[in-house]
């Protein structure tokens, strides 16, 4: 998958850690970032050892917003938000893959439960202004920040409160005030919102919580959707062959509705041996978890290393992250065509 060019049309300091930055689609490109509420984009940063990449999600929604935007909060240490806080400016290019990313609005109609932690409020941004546009549900946003000048986006949902008084609630939670969210917090907010469909995005120890508290409270997994934009921190699992196991020397990939016969060497991933064989296919953090290199098997035994982002249902239907991804048995078959 390509990288294309986007320029900053503007740049708006949201608080003073964070700062969103609005993109210029070209005419010839708008198919290609054509996105969904909740998706994000891969940017390639460029750095004195080496360019990396980051994932970012976006703050804007197709249905309300003409241009992309991108929120972005300082991160101590770290490489990518620094850059963005510190380097770009109005007029700048940059380096952008196509939307990407699974976190994003279910068809029907029911009321939508979200518990965004600091910079995890901009996904959470996305879907609130979708679906307010397209529909009738029912939203209450947990908000949880440091304190009252780290809310990001505080005048934004003030004015959509305004707009749409029975339909969008926002619960402020403030560490400063309050110590860290507790699990009662999460279950008071659950109480009306019992058949909801819940999403969650922020940092780990928040989402893990947020998510065990609901879980343990009766909802159904099935209806519990995360966001990381870091790696769970669990080990990779050991990838050690079993008896019976083979090896192949080669596997088929289907890409850009194209057939390729790859070849396999023990210990590489799918996505590995895509590269090896002059493929492009997308990826982003791999780490198992943010999905870009999605793809679905269709024949062969694949054992993935890491998975943080898919469910048990996910896995049943043959999705697979390719990053993680390694081959057994004579046959394996895989299609990034379905993504």
């Amino acid at each position: 998958m390509a990288y294309h060019q986007l320029r900053i049309a503007k740049i708006v300091q949201e608080t003073p850690d964070a700062r969103s930055f609005v993109l210029e689609v070209p005419v010839d490109l708008a198919d290609k970032f054509t996105y969904r509420a909740g998706q994000f984009l891969t940017f390639r940063v460029p750095h004195g050892e080496g360019p990396f990449n980051r994932c970012y999600s976006l703050s804007s929604a197709p249905e309300s917003d003409r241009h992309l935007k991108v929120t972005v909060k300082r991160v101590t240490g770290g490489k990518g938000s620094n850059w963005f806080n510190d380097a770009l400016a109005e007029g700048g290019v940059l380096d952008v893959m196509p939307p990407a990313g699974r976190f994003v609005l279910n068809e029907g109609e029911h009321p939508l439960l979200l518990f965004g932690g600091g910079s995890g409020i901009t996904p959470m941004m996305s879907l609130i202004k979708s679906a307010l546009k397209s529909g009738t549900r029912r939203i209450r946003l947990f908000y949880a920040n440091r304190d009252k000048p780290s809310i990001i986006f505080d005048a934004e949902l003030l004015q959509l409160m305004a707009e749409h008084p029975s339909r969008l609630e926002v619960i402020h939670h403030l560490d400063a005030e309050q110590g860290l969210t507790k699990p009662e917090e999460v279950v008071a907010t659950l109480k009306g919102f019992e058949g909801a469909e819940a999403y969650l995005c922020g940092p780990g120890p928040f989402m893990d919580m947020v998510e065990r508290t609901l879980l343990d409270a009766g909802m159904p997994r099935e209806r519990v959707r995360l966001e990381r934009f870091e790696a769970s921190g669990n080990d990779a699992v050991p990838i050690e062959q079993e008896e019976g196991d083979v090896i192949p020397s080669e596997i088929t990939i289907h890409f850009e509705n194209k057939t390729h016969k790859v070849p396999y060497k023990k210990g590489q991933t799918v996505l590995e041996a895509a590269r090896a064989a002059g493929l492009n296919p997308l990826s982003s953090c791999e780490e198992g978890f943010c999905a870009s290199c999605a793809a679905k098997r269709v024949k062969g035994k694949i054992v993935l290393a890491k998975n943080d982002i898919y469910t048990e249902d996910d896995l049943a239907n043959n999705w697979i992250l390719t990053c993680q991804a390694h081959c057994f048995g004579p046959e394996v078959e895989i299609t990034y065509d379905v993504v």
